[in-house]
């Protein structure tokens, strides 16, 4: 079977538009959960059919977008279950994190050392404030 160099160059351009079409979605954004698998595969596909061009063989460009494609697809969809699984034990980290694991006693001694802490505090204030209105009545 041989084709003719235009409809091999047509039948490279389809093919390059399907894979790409087919292995990423429009979504590139962080937010998509196979963002790096499309970015992968898109930077394969391309890579691979530029590789296929330089050499100047239509076929060789076809099979190189094809192969960069799957490649970087591959990759990227390893670095995406990698980045979800880091996600997953951040979360799992904040989560517990957050929780309070103290008993009720200990709950309850952290409340009477804050009182306390607030009633020095106040104190304290008190005692600036009467030394401010004597050196006030004396000054005056």
């Amino acid at each position: 079977m041989t084709f003719s160099k235009t409809s091999l160059k047509s039948l490279f351009a389809v093919s390059t538009l399907a894979l790409l079409a087919g292995c990423s979605s429009p979504a590139f954004d962080k937010e998509n959960e196979n963002a790096a698998r499309n970015r992968g595969a898109a930077g394969g596909a391309l890579l691979g059919a530029t590789m296929g061009v330089l050499t100047g063989e239509p076929e060789l460009a076809v099979k190189g977008a094809v192969a960069g494609g799957v490649a970087g697809g591959v990759a990227g969809s390893m670095k995406d279950l990698e980045e979800s699984r880091e996600t997953s034990r951040t979360e799992t980290l904040a989560d517990g994190i957050k929780q309070d694991n103290r008993s009720d006693a200990e709950k309850r001694a952290d409340e009477l050392e804050a009182e306390l802490r607030i009633k020095e505090l106040e104190q304290k204030l008190a005692e600036m404030e009467r030394q401010q209105n004597e050196a006030a009545s004396t000054a005056g």
